[in-house]
């Protein structure tokens, strides 16, 4: 439905304010006009009084106007006058012609007055004007009125001259009523004339400016009919206004084509752009559905490292205890080494005792011999658990280095997730830093485990040639004890070096065994730390997640924000 003006529209608003000027304008001529013409005609009027005044002064006599005074009606001089008078009356359209006088310059008189009527002043009459109205005229100026006084006698216009004696001075004043009808009558007339003439230009303004406005209001409702249409007709773009005008109407129309061609680009912009936007949603919404999967797959790994972690702390907690156990052995070791070291002493002491005793204590030497040898078997057996430290070592390498390569992995699948990943590359960073220095610490548990094992191998050798002393000399040597009392002293004495020698390697082998200690608690808290930073991964992998899912229901809005755009897009005609 076409919509209509609120107030007034364009038609009124020109016409109106056009009309009340053009109607201004005509008042104002008219009347500059008409006061020209009525001070033209007025001019023209007084300017044929002060003429008639003229001729009828010049027709009298001066010595004979001072000779008229009161009572002189029907003398010479006045019936002279009187004639002279009304002749001069007739010739010039005078409605009142009459002479003046004043003997005490107080009061003006009548004295010759042609007024045939009832009305009719007889000499000496008082005239209704005073002697300060006519003063100057009695001191030799003349006056002329400039104006025409409407009376019930008619339009007149009164002029006063001087009479001059035959001595020069004023002997009276001459009074002319001009008879001012036709002046007044054209002046009448002039303005019927101009009011006329104003009243038919206003009309004729009127109607041209009518035609003016009905032109522009023709392009007007053209332009407003296509610009309905234009809005009307389901948002068709490629219409066009043909308006030929050759006016600012034709210049609006050109702008409205430009304006509707700018918009038919901008929606034709916008097109693609809803286009291109939902693509990019579309592209972005399965980029962030495959980092989803990929950071599921990352938790996933890192769950399964977080497990392998706890176990390879569990591993070390074990290697703690054997490796507190070897170092308990050895310490035993090395404290019973001391001991026999002591007791070779006592032995030398008490060789002859021993030599009392070789019989019976032969027996027993073979059985202790045995003894000791499943002993010093057993705690060789037990010293080599050191050599699992190698194995676990090498576990705790190929964990480092999976660890490795997984932080690896990370990095790559954090720089293919872009800023959302740049946390995830961070973590994974300390994660790879973490792995080093695992790898650095199981290298050195390494290199300390090869001395444990080399000085557990040279232990053994030493307890093996203990045994074989035991075996091949201690048992051969009862039968020969009483006979080689003095060279068994010797040997004791030697042994007590060697006993001396094997707890001094015994104390290095301990000293060794802390270092691996040590060690095995160092990587232990690497482990933890690594522990932690897994699991830290986790979280921030469960965060990262739950955050793609946010900017993926943000894509999917995208999506459908692009689709509605191309929707209202759709409703234009491109």
């Amino acid at each position: 439905m076409r919509k209509k003006v609120r107030k007034w529209s364009i038609r009124y608003k020109i016409l109106v304010p056009s009309g009340i000027l053009v109607m201004i304008m005509c008042i104002i001529m008219g009347l500059n006009a008409y006061s020209r013409i009525r001070s033209g005609m007025i001019a023209l009027g007084v300017e044929e009084a002060r003429m008639a005044a003229a001729m009828a002064e010049s027709a009298v006599d001066g010595d004979t106007i001072r000779e008229i005074r009161e009572g002189a009606e029907g003398s010479e001089a006045y019936e002279t006058t009187l004639s002279t008078l009304r002749e001069v009356q007739q010739i010039c359209g005078i409605e009142f012609l009459y002479t003046l006088y004043s003997d005490d310059n107080s009061s003006v008189h009548y004295g010759v007055d042609t007024d045939e009527s009832d009305g009719h002043a007889a000499p000496g009459e008082l005239f209704p004007s005073s002697y300060e109205e006519l003063s100057g005229v009695f001191g030799g100026e003349e006056y002329v009125q400039d104006y025409i006084d409407v009376t019930e006698d008619g339009a007149l216009i009164s002029a006063y001259l001087p009479i001059y004696g035959s001595d020069g001075s004023v002997a009276g004043v001459l009074g002319c009523d001009y008879n001012a009808e036709y002046v007044q009558d054209r002046i009448d007339a002039a303005r019927r004339s101009i009011t006329q003439l104003a009243v038919i230009c206003i009309v004729l303004s009127a109607a041209v400016l009518f035609l003016i406005v009905s032109g522009i209001m023709r392009s007007l409702r053209k332009v407003d009919e296509k610009i309905y249409d234009l809005v009307n007709n389901e948002g068709d773009l490629t219409q066009k206004l043909d308006i030929a005008s050759g006016d600012e109407l034709e210049l609006i129309a050109d702008n409205v084509n430009a304006l509707l061609e700018y918009i038919r680009n901008i929606m034709l912009n916008i097109s693609e752009d809803s286009r291109q936007l939902g693509r990019s949603a579309g592209s972005v919404a399965d980029s962030l559905t495959s980092a989803r999967d990929n950071i599921a797959d990352v938790s996933s790994t890192m769950e399964e490292m977080s497990a392998a972690m706890e176990e390879t702390s569990a591993s070390l907690y074990q290697v703690n205890e054997s490796v507190t156990q070897i170092n308990d052995t050895v310490t035993n070791i090395a404290g019973k080494a001391s001991l026999e070291s002591d007791a070779s002493g006592e032995t030398l002491r008490k060789v002859q005792d021993i030599y009392e005793k070789a019989q019976n204590d032969k027996a027993m030497a073979g059985s202790m011999a045995d003894d000791m040898s499943k002993k010093v078997n057993e705690k060789i057996e037990r010293s080599k658990a050191v050599e699992k430290i190698d194995a676990l070592t090498q576990e705790i390498i190929s964990i480092t280095d999976q660890t490795s390569l997984l932080s690896l992995n990370a990095n790559i699948e954090a720089a293919r997730a872009g800023e959302a990943g740049r946390g995830f590359a961070v973590v994974a960073g300390e994660i790879g830093s973490l792995a080093a220095n695992s790898a650095k610490a199981a290298e050195e548990i390494q290199r300390v485990s090869k001395e444990v094992i080399n000085a557990v191998n040279e232990l053994a050798q030493e307890a093996e040639r203990m045994l074989a002393f035991m075996d091949e000399t201690a048992m051969a040597g009862y039968e020969m004890l009483l006979e080689n009392s003095r060279n068994y002293q010797n040997d004791v004495s030697h042994l007590s070096d060697v006993m001396k020698e094997f707890a001094e390697d015994s104390g290095l082998l301990s000293e060794n065994i802390d270092s691996i200690k040590e060690a095995v608690e160092s990587v232990n808290i690497a482990v933890e730390e690594s522990t932690k930073g897994v699991v830290n991964v986790t979280e921030v992998s469960s965060d990262l997640a739950q955050s793609m899912e946010s900017i993926n229901q943000e894509a999917d809005a995208n999506r459908e924000i692009a689709g509605q755009l191309g929707s209202e897009v759709g409703k234009f005609k491109l």
